[in-house]
């Protein structure tokens, strides 16, 4: 036995859900050669899957640069037959060449952890069907055709029933002929779904609010790629009448957790496993903390206790009336944008967000924790009294850190996101160590 405990207490699972998590565990353990250290750990078949998963490590994006693709394959399947086949492909992660991590995909297996994700949403089963339009409007170098000096026709964006929006990463350079192009087009394209990162959706939003454009509203726009502000939500909502559903995941895992109608997060529970490791009560805990994914059926892949880098936030049951698999309130940002309060509590990115989202005027922000009781604050804000705003922000987030905070706060005209396309709204310069906030029953074991 290794002492450590699995957070399952109060989560339903099915009796195929945990053969569902034997079998790869079995799989991970027995036939792949990246988990060859890990058998030691393991305390071995007599226990369920949620206690052997909870004696192991966790596997990092470090650990998957260091064993390549080839390491993740289980035993008998030949790599560089299905390669020259074209059953399967590399594809590299978006991001700095540091941070790119190179995935054996397999596109049948993500296609069937997508459909999995969309039956937690009854507005995405209503809208999807088998050759359903979308629009995607998200970074063209996490998904699209990047061009970023020059531009390309519709014809060149469009792949099949899929419209790739824009060609240019960075929402504050957009000009006002690229938006407008944006909005014709989906007026004439008329897609289902609207799948998009949601800064790049909320920037386009007030475009068409200040322009006081007419837009064509799809039967669902799916928020994905980053963690959604509740001033993204507010300034999509203004201008388009539709449900709007945020997915979480990653090229790795896949899909991880789908928003319902009910506002509310579920874990995909045909496609993965989720640990969770609950933070200190100190830091938020039990109800805040991390998550490890494992993987379901990719014959490609096997993934065990994968730290997707991201803090979550639990919640009870679901109105919706779906109990398998974890129910979250919300996805509270990753890691790296954690940031603490003069007296060392830890904040999240979702706590920085729900109290500058009260702030009227506020159009978007980014905060950085520069020492360790000083924050500097960028905000964009409406014409109309902005430094009113600007104060006011400054304020609210002297409410979260305390009065022995010191917020320095600068105005701006836009905010530009950090390669590839990502907005990070709050981070610090000094990286939080994560590991320590966790509480010793549930942190993963070490090799």
């Amino acid at each position: 036995m290794s002492g450590k405990a699995s957070f399952v207490r109060g989560v339903a699972y099915g009796a195929a859900y945990v053969e569902r998590c034997r079998c790869a565990l079995e799989e991970a353990l027995g036939a792949t050669p990246a988990y060859e250290a890990w058998r030691r750990l393991d305390p071995g078949p007599t226990l369920g899957p949620f206690d052997r998963l909870a004696a192991l490590p966790a596997l990092t994006k470090d650990d998957l640069r260091a064993h390549g693709p080839r390491g993740f394959v289980p035993h008998g399947r030949d790599l560089a037959a299905a390669l020259h086949s074209g059953e399967v492909s590399l594809v590299a992660t978006s991001g700095t060449t540091s941070d790119q991590v190179t995935n054996v995909w397999y596109q049948p297996w993500w296609d069937a952890s997508e459909a999995a994700s969309w039956e937690l949403n009854a507005h995405a089963r209503a809208a999807a069907g088998n050759s359903h339009r979308e629009a995607i409007l998200t970074s063209p170098w996490c998904a699209g055709v990047p061009c970023e000096d020059g531009y390309l026709t519709r014809e060149q964006r469009t792949l099949g029933r899929f419209l790739y929006l824009t060609e240019r990463s960075d929402p504050s350079t957009w000009s006002e002929a690229l938006m407008d192009r944006m909005v014709e087009e989906i007026n004439a394209f008329r897609p289902a779904v609207l799948e998009a990162n949601p800064s790049f959706l909320a920037r386009l939003s007030r475009h068409i609010a200040a322009k006081r454009l007419r837009v064509c509203s799809p039967g669902l726009i799916v928020l994905t790629y980053e963690n959604p502000s509740l001033l993204h939500y507010r300034q999509i909502g203004r201008v388009f009448d539709a449900p709007v559903a945020s997915s979480y995941g990653s090229t790795e895992a896949g899909y991880v957790f789908m928003e319902c109608e009910a506002g509310r997060l579920h874990q995909v529970t045909a496609s993965c496993h989720v640990d969770f490791l609950p933070f200190t009560s100190e830091h938020g805990g039990p109800a805040v903390g991390r998550i490890l994914v494992t993987t379901f059926g990719n014959p490609w892949r096997a993934l065990v206790r994968f730290d997707t880098g991201d803090v979550v936030r639990l919640d009870g049951p679901c109105p919706c009336g779906r109990s398998e698999g974890l129910t979250l309130a919300a996805v509270e940002g990753r890691t790296v944008n954690l940031t603490v309060t003069p007296e060392g509590r830890v904040v999240t990115q979702g706590e920085v967000d729900r109290a500058l989202a009260q702030v009227p005027g506020l159009v978007e922000y980014q905060l950085v924790q520069v020492e360790p009781a000083a924050y500097h604050l960028r905000c964009v804000a409406e014409a109309d009294d902005a430094r009113e705003t600007l104060d006011a922000a400054s304020e609210a987030l002297r409410a979260v850190y305390g009065d022995h905070a010191s917020v320095l706060g600068e105005l701006a005209t836009a905010i530009a996101p950090a390669p590839p396309g990502k907005y990070r709204l709050a981070r610090a310069l000094k990286l939080v160590d994560a590991d320590a906030l966790l509480d010793t029953a549930y942190a993963p074991a070490a090799l």
